[in-house]
């Protein structure tokens, strides 16, 4: 997407933000909330492919077809199961005024544009709606393993730590600290060695913000397989 389509996208997300909820901060929410997604899809992507492709290797049988087409359609996915994701923790946090699913609309309009309104996002969102946090887990690395074969051989943890980035980077754009705090001492529980990056020391970033040593929000294989 260009600079000016994304600017005008979350221009228009920003100003019924502010209408929906009676706020005036839905400039610096959506610039927020905007960032940390997109610094988890593509972080997300870079730890399923290239760094199982440079740890593990590849067999050629599984090597797509076009990559191009591959890394998009994995991406869709991403970002749709981040949508649900948020919209899960902004209803249960009591982020937005209602549970009424526009935040989940909202946020799926602020993504993906038009292609929102495609059946496939809004069935894959129904999907997800109609079972538990573990089931998405089960349900996305699978999607995601008929997207992109290799996949399977990343580390099982950062499956298990990605819901919890996705709420902390919306607890972030809301401006929710002692939320975000929590979400990231339940990764530290999952992993211990998030405090040992002698950069970050494992502390919350900012939305758009990631740790050149770790990786953090989204670590780099070799901390994930740290023991």
């Amino acid at each position: 997407m260009d600079a000016t389509n994304l600017e005008r996208r979350r221009a228009a997300a920003a100003d019924e933000f502010d209408r929906h909820e009676h706020r005036a901060d839905g400039q610096p929410l959506v610039a927020s909330l905007g960032s940390g997604l997109t610094v988890l899809r593509d972080a997300l992507y870079s730890r399923i492919h290239e760094d199982v492709i440079h740890r593990v290797g590849l067999d050629s049988s599984l090597s797509p077809l076009s990559e191009e087409k591959t890394e998009r359609v994995t991406k869709l996915e991403i970002e749709i199961y981040q949508i649900a994701v948020s919209a899960l923790a902004a209803a249960g946090r009591g982020y937005v005024s209602a549970d009424d699913g526009w935040y989940g609309d909202w946020l799926g309009r602020m993504r993906l544009g038009s292609v929102n309104a495609e059946g496939r996002v809004a069935k894959r969102l129904a999907q997800y709606r109609g079972q538990t946090p573990d089931q998405w887990r089960l349900i996305f690395s699978n999607i995601l393993a008929a997207a992109l074969p290799e996949s399977r051989r990343a580390p099982l943890v950062l499956f298990r730590l990605l819901p919890s980035c996705v709420e902390i980077a919306t607890a972030l754009a809301f401006d929710r600290q002692q939320d975000a705090g929590d979400w990231r001492k339940q990764q530290i529980e999952l992993l211990p060695a998030i405090r040992d990056c002698g950069q970050c020391r494992g502390r919350l970033l900012d939305n758009g913000v990631q740790c050149r040593a770790c990786g953090n929000p989204l670590w780099k294989f070799d901390w994930l397989t740290a023991v």
